[in-house]
């Protein structure tokens, strides 16, 4: 697939406590067969091992980045991952969920 031509998607993925299942939801991220894609994890104040999961994954792939902040709640971290993204569609994805390899594909292709 030519990335050239294709729209960039800001996958958000929240975060907090929940290093456990970070790693497996961004193993569904980089398994994407549509490649044009970004992915903004907001650690919204986690006391767990999700910091360290996170980084590990940006040193994995330049599309990762990672951006930390006092605890918020749910909703301020999504928003605070939308303002830091540059992607012309947005995937929200909570960090316990995981996602077909096509899915972005897909969800691009009905648009």
């Amino acid at each position: 697939m030519n990335n050239a031509n294709l729209k960039l998607v800001s996958i958000i993925v929240p975060c907090y406590n929940q290093g456990e299942c970070l790693a497996e939801t961004l193993d569904s991220i980089l398994k994407q067969t549509y490649q044009n894609w970004e992915c903004i994890i907001i650690n919204d104040g986690s006391t767990d091992n999700s910091k360290q999961v996170a980084l590990e994954y940006c040193n994995k792939d330049i599309r990762i980045h990672y951006y930390n902040q006092e605890n918020q709640g749910l909703p301020m971290a999504r928003n605070n991952g939308i303002h830091h993204s540059h992607g012309e569609y947005i995937l929200p994805l909570d960090a316990d969920d995981t996602i077909c390899p096509e899915y972005v594909e897909l969800a691009v292709a009905v648009h």
